[in-house]
């Protein structure tokens, strides 16, 4: 792993609660209805960027960096999970890391979308993104995590929330049903990256950690969190990590230059170019 700095993470999406699962191959979700996704495709080029969004969001997060992304340089898919608003309502089963996956592959399969693949995933879109890189690697030809949640990340709830849910460490009774289901399965989601196995050492990967901390948070939050971030990169053999600055748990918006850099550095274009803080 190539460290070059560490970061802040602002995605409290997953908890540890559930068995660990075997390590010795991918988990096979059940057999389930052909779902369609709402998708944006953008671009052309030898690989394809696939922007997977966090909790609560829809390919909408992408909208203003995805053109440049693509701009003569790959192509790229913006889509949105099933369940949410322009997607087929979600199956009965888990929202897990394997379903999730296999779901977005059965898509591009659809689609006539073939490796090899770049994928950018968010907050707990990263999370399934580590469990298709590490699952699929011959499909993957690079990874770029932007502040991505860990797989044993816990999320605290608070009991006497009466206002609608906030990202961050507070989630609250007003979630969506398929928030609430995808908030449910994310430690499954999580014990299902763990159980992957070990990150191919020829998979270029970039995290991607935020510096802005949320209000309220303490310095000891703040150290616990950039160790998660630290601890997702040496998870990736062949990572580089990146802390950025002004950037909070969004950087696709705070730093849109650094998350359109990565992507089309990993897709083959131009290299990263965005600043980073050296290392501390």
């Amino acid at each position: 792993m190539k460290l070059f700095s560490t970061g802040l993470l602002f995605s409290a999406f997953v908890a540890s609660a559930f068995a660990a699962l075997s390590a010795s191959a991918a988990v096979t979700p059940a057999v389930t209805t052909a779902l369609n996704h709402q998708a944006h495709i953008e671009g052309q080029g030898p690989r394809t960027v696939v922007l997977e969004s966090g909790l609560g969001d829809t390919l909408e997060v992408w909208k203003d960096i995805q053109p440049r992304i693509a701009d003569h340089c790959a192509r790229t898919l913006a889509y949105t999970r099933a369940g949410y608003l322009g997607s087929d309502p979600a199956n009965d089963g888990p929202r897990d890391s394997a379903t999730v996956v296999a779901e977005l592959r059965a898509e591009l399969q659809k689609r006539n979308i073939l490796p090899p693949y770049v994928l950018v995933g968010h907050s707990l879109g990263g999370l399934y993104m580590q469990y298709f890189a590490r699952n699929f690697p011959g499909e993957v030809a690079g990874l770029v995590l932007v502040d991505s949640t860990h797989w044993n990340q816990h999320m605290d709830v608070d009991p006497n929330a009466n206002t609608a849910y906030t990202r961050g460490r507070e989630v609250t009774l007003f979630m969506p049903w398929i928030m609430r289901r995808e908030f449910k399965d994310s430690a499954a989601a999580g014990e299902q990256v763990h159980a992957s196995p070990v990150a191919a050492d020829f998979l270029p990967t970039i995290v991607l950690s935020s510096t802005v901390a949320p209000r309220g948070w303490t310095p000891n939050s703040r150290t616990e969190e950039a160790a998660l971030q630290d601890d997702i990169a040496a998870d990736f053999p062949d990572s580089e990590h990146v802390r950025v600055d002004g950037a909070g748990h969004y950087i696709q918006r705070d730093r849109p230059e650094v998350v359109i850099a990565a992507a089309r550095r990993l897709a083959g274009c131009t290299p990263l170019t965005a600043s980073a803080s050296p290392a501390r």
